[in-house]
């Protein structure tokens, strides 16, 4: 939020509280079929693609962080892929994925589901594995090469 000193930092506020609550109305009316388990994942999978990142609790996890975390996620991706002698074209088609995503993926423009994940280790014969790291609740993903 940009803070002024006067009543300006008040219209700016209720601007964007406006565009969060027409986006949230506009995903839950493309959205919603009745499940609401389904729903919320799809929501916040959509809000987290589009910029809302501390919404449903995201606050402590910040965006360079997460930008970072996709980016190295989708080179390892593109290394693997590359490794197998696939192009992407093929290894979408591998995986049922839509490759314009699949390259997007490899860019670090979007973060990758975790059932995406698991078909890209299998068709690649690679394993996922879940790592510590020195900070005990932290956790990364990686693909191994076994």
């Amino acid at each position: 939020m940009i803070i002024f000193q006067n009543e300006t930092n008040y219209q700016i506020e209720q601007q964007s509280v406006f565009k969060i609550t027409r986006d949230l109305g506009l995903l839950f009316d493309y959205f919603y079929r009745g499940d609401t388990n389904v729903i919320m994942g799809e929501i916040s999978r959509q809000l987290m693609l589009h910029g809302y990142n501390s919404i449903f609790g995201w606050e402590h996890y910040k965006k360079e962080e997460k930008d970072e975390e996709r980016i190295r996620i989708g080179k390892r991706i593109k290394e693997i892929r590359s490794e197998k002698g696939y192009d992407a074209k093929t290894l979408a088609c591998l995986t049922g994925i839509d490759a314009a995503n699949l390259c997007r993926i490899e860019a670090g423009k979007y973060s990758v589901g975790f059932d995406t994940l698991t078909k890209i280790a299998k068709v690649c014969g690679k394993k996922l594995d879940f790592v510590n790291t020195d900070d005990e609740n932290e956790c990364t993903v990686n693909l191994c090469l076994q």
